[in-house]
């Protein structure tokens, strides 16, 4: 077996050559012998020319057997016959072996971006703010599958011999952070982007950006944190998983994250808006509609601004000052209003989300009355028409009695309250008649209807338990002007 396999020698051509009376021919076969060329030379003092069965013999004389092109043998003849030199013309042509292909890195991730585009662009136009190029994972995906190298063709010599197949040469993975290789296939161990260096692969989960989120920049959607050392300029985005910091400012731009998000300050213009599943913090927020999950802690100022929050809103310094803000846990503010009376609405210790599911059912209810009273009559299934305001009844009924362990209705203001700002506290809404100097917290009056304006006490100290104390010692009272009453008819 071993004999008829092609051992690959020196790098040099065989010569192999036959002298007869009449001609000399010559065979020339190369270094890999996949190729035979032919060397014929008429001889000039008379003798006979090559024969058929003479190449057939001399062929087999030196084992020339595979791939013998016929054209060419018959092309040698007719030059023989003609008493014509040939000077290298390819007699033979064996089999070339194929070498394996080299193992390969293939990437089963895509961009983010690119398919928030696709959904997004109908119209054949090209957004330049799209030019993320890196790659984005959650754990436990894969990231890529490393195909082996392949094994190969044989060929085979113009003597007949067998060349062994060349493999392919295997890939040479570097494993980075945050990946493991499990049976050839590269998974990610948390959520990030993919950095391919080479053949090295990593997740990281933090994304820097040394500057501002512009045209060089673009959007940005990332599965982690993200730094930015500049400003994000209208008209981009910036979504990121577990937070993001903006060390400067915020423009007309949509900011979301799983995580908190801290920043400078931002103008939103009322067409920027910022979803936060965490905590927001920043110096100043103007004119943006924001829907965060945590606190929104603002060091100077919140401005005509619309802010829905399942936490509490702080403004430290400066004024809460137009526009809504929605705050479930309770507000805190230097000042509240503005002395132009800029319309100005707060509500404490209401889920904006329920508080939009009643407004939803009311409407449900509002076109369910309005089509019943507009119907023909005699044409109103009455058992339907009640089943299905029974219905919203119920519903309704159902959001009204939830209980969240976060709603605080206080609204706490260190410095000045001005008149003209609307404070729903639960239930309870009222309209500032004038304005009044801090610090002061305002809690419900339960006992007497409207607010109770206080001392002012931290917003750990929750309304409820003020309240309490205050229903207790109404009780009292009224406990001790019963017990003089029975007195004195005694």
């Amino acid at each position: 077996m071993a004999e008829n396999q092609f051992i690959k020698g020196a790098e040099s051509v065989s010569r192999l050559e036959v002298k007869r009376y009449g001609y000399t021919l010559a065979f020339e076969i190369s270094p890999d012998e996949v190729e035979c060329q032919c060397f014929y030379e008429p001889a000039t003092t008379g003798g006979t020319p090559l024969t058929g069965a003479e190449l057939q013999t001399h062929l087999a004389q030196f084992k020339i057997r595979e791939g013998i092109i016929p054209e060419s043998a018959a092309a040698l003849l007719n030059c023989a016959a003609s008493a014509k030199s040939v000077d290298g013309m390819l007699l033979a042509r064996g089999i070339p072996m194929v070498p394996g292909e080299d193992g390969q890195i293939v990437m089963s991730v895509a961009d983010d971006l690119e398919k928030a585009e696709s959904d997004r662009k109908t119209d054949g136009s090209v957004d330049f703010r799209h030019v993320q190029s890196f790659l984005n994972v959650d754990a436990g995906v894969l990231v890529a599958t490393i195909k082996p190298p392949g094994p190969g063709t044989p060929g085979k010599t113009v003597t007949g011999k067998t060349i062994p197949p060349q493999p392919g040469i295997p890939v040479k993975l570097e494993l980075g952070p945050n990946v493991r290789l499990d049976d050839g296939k590269v998974v990610s161990v948390l959520a990030g982007r993919v950095c391919c260096r080479g053949n090295a692969i990593s997740v990281e989960d933090v994304y820097e950006i040394d500057g501002d989120v512009d045209f060089k920049v673009g959007n940005i959607s990332f599965k982690g944190y993200v730094e930015i050392k500049g400003d994000v300029l209208d008209g981009f985005f910036v979504k990121a998983t577990k937070g993001i910091k903006i060390q400067g400012n915020i423009g007309v731009c949509s900011i979301e994250s799983d995580g908190d998000i801290t920043f400078c300050g931002m103008s939103g213009q009322g067409a920027g808006s910022i979803r936060c599943g965490g905590s927001i913090y920043a110096n100043f927020i103007y004119e943006a509609m924001i829907e965060c999950a945590g606190d929104i802690k603002a060091e100077v100022e919140i401005r005509n601004s619309h802010i829905k929050c399942l936490g509490a809103v702080y403004v430290n310094k400066g004024g809460l000052s137009g526009g809504e803000s929605f705050a479930l846990a309770g507000i805190e503010c230097g000042v509240l209003g503005t002395v132009t009376s800029l319309r100005t609405r707060v509500v404490a210790g209401v889920h904006y989300g329920d508080l939009e599911e009643l407004n939803n059912l009311f409407n449900e209810l509002k076109v369910l009355v309005a089509e019943f009273s507009a119907a023909a009559k005699g044409t109103v299934d009455m058992k339907a028409f009640s089943a299905k305001r029974a219905d919203i009844t119920e519903r309704t009924q159902e959001v009204r009695s939830r209980a969240h362990d976060e709603s605080n209705s206080k609204v706490n203001v260190k410095k000045m309250l001005y008149e003209g700002v609307n404070i729903t506290l639960g239930m309870i809404s009222e309209n500032i008649a004038e304005e009044r100097k801090g610090p002061v917290s305002i809690i419900v009056n339960t006992i007497e209807g409207g607010l109770r304006f206080l001392g002012m006490t931290p917003l750990s100290f929750k309304a409820a338990m003020i309240e309490e104390t205050f229903i207790q010692q109404h009780l009292l009272e009224q406990q001790k002007n019963r017990s003089s009453l029975q007195e004195d008819g005694a």
